[in-house]
């Protein structure tokens, strides 16, 4: 399995390792609900440096990203971020990511760890007609994702110098701290000129920042925040996880695959149909006209835990099933995100079938919390 350059820190602060898309990632430190309270009320790190980042470069960039995203970033200025989806013709989604624009030539895409490969190479074969270049820099760059309601005024008070405090939420922005500690040290610098940023986006519902930086001096910097940022706390996968599923964020293989599209998942917001084409435009259009199918918010009457793949029923009729499930840290209850029949839509009391037996749920809009 691969590993991060943080493999052996964790390993020393005695995390509990899990298989995840083949890397070696810690799923939790010392327990997963007090890593999940205490980013919910403080400031906690993750290493996500199992993430890729691709960058698109070119006088065509644009036009590009334009085609091949669900999403517009044509009305996005220099420093500026948008979250979406490239689909296939079919409408199914090869990875949900977020697209920062660097300048008009230059836009730098944060991509799930398992899609990588097949995200370059999906953008290296629809690219042949347009004048850019797609880089693949995941080998350079470590990810530590900084989030809570003090991230921004311990990552402030650290990175004094940048005005981290003014970034605004999805905008991206460089370090001049880290740039002028470790540039002339760097053994390979980026290519594309960009060695430290800082965007303030994340992946838990809670306010902070992700820090793209070379995987070389990454122990440096982990011990650095770990360090200097007062009551931060290490975090694994696994509060990530339950974290970002009580505010009902999707993830890639679960909520959205290239089987199951954006329209039905109910994130057809981020799909822009006023744009004049992007691939996957035409078969998403004809999902919204006649939607099959619905993703649904629940929570569990009784105290047990849905997983992925549950089935779910309405009174003796299989309707659908669990795409994420967990039982909340903040709510102290059963929640889940699952997909139902469009006939079903309506309905508001279900059964998710854990292992023999039929539990009884209640539909819940969600974010849960």
């Amino acid at each position: 399995m691969k590993v991060t350059p943080l493999f052996e820190f964790h390993k020393n602060m005695n995390a509990k390792f899990v298989n995840f898309n083949g890397w070696n990632m810690p799923v939790w430190f010392e327990d997963l609900k007090q890593e999940h309270l205490h980013v919910r009320s403080s400031v906690g790190v993750f290493d996500v440096s199992h993430m890729g980042e691709v960058e698109v470069v070119g006088n065509m960039a644009e036009e590009f990203i334009n085609y091949t995203f669900t999403n517009t970033v044509s009305d996005l200025n220099d420093g500026q971020a948008r979250y979406g989806f490239f689909c296939n013709n079919e409408g199914g989604v090869i990875d949900d990511v977020i697209i920062y624009r660097l300048s008009i030539d230059r836009f730098f895409i944060c991509v799930n760890a398992g899609n990588i490969a097949q995200v370059f190479e999906w953008l290296n074969s629809t690219s042949v007609n347009f004048d850019i270049e797609v880089k693949n820099l995941t080998d350079f760059y470590g990810q530590l994702a900084i989030q809570g309601p003090d991230a921004v005024k311990c990552i402030s008070n650290l990175f004094s110098s940048s005005n981290i405090d003014a970034i605004k939420k999805y905008s991206i922005s460089s370090i001049i701290e880290l740039e002028d500690r470790f540039k002339q040290k760097l053994k390979s610098p980026c290519p594309n000129g960009y060695n430290f940023l800082i965007a303030r986006t994340g992946y838990t519902g809670e306010d902070g920042f992700e820090l793209f930086v070379p995987n070389e001096v990454l122990p440096d910097i982990y011990s650095s925040l770990l360090e200097q940022v007062k009551n931060i706390k290490p975090c694994g996968l696994g509060s990530r996880d339950t974290l970002r599923l009580e505010k009902g964020f999707p993830l890639h293989g679960n909520e959205l695959s290239d089987k199951l599209n954006p329209i039905e998942s109910n994130l057809s917001k981020f799909v822009d149909f006023s744009k004049p084409d992007f691939i996957g435009k035409n078969s998403l259009e004809l999902i919204s006209q006649n939607r099959t199918s619905t993703l649904i918010g629940f929570k569990m009457y009784e105290k047990c835990i849905p997983r992925s793949g549950y089935k779910i029923f309405s009174n003796d009729s299989e309707i659908g099933y669990v795409t994420s499930g967990t039982f909340s840290p903040s709510l102290q209850e059963g929640i889940g995100l699952g997909v139902i029949s469009g006939n079903f839509s309506e309905v508001t009391d279900i059964e998710v079938k854990i292992r023999s037996d039929k539990k009884k749920a209640k539909r819940s809009a969600y974010p849960f919390v």
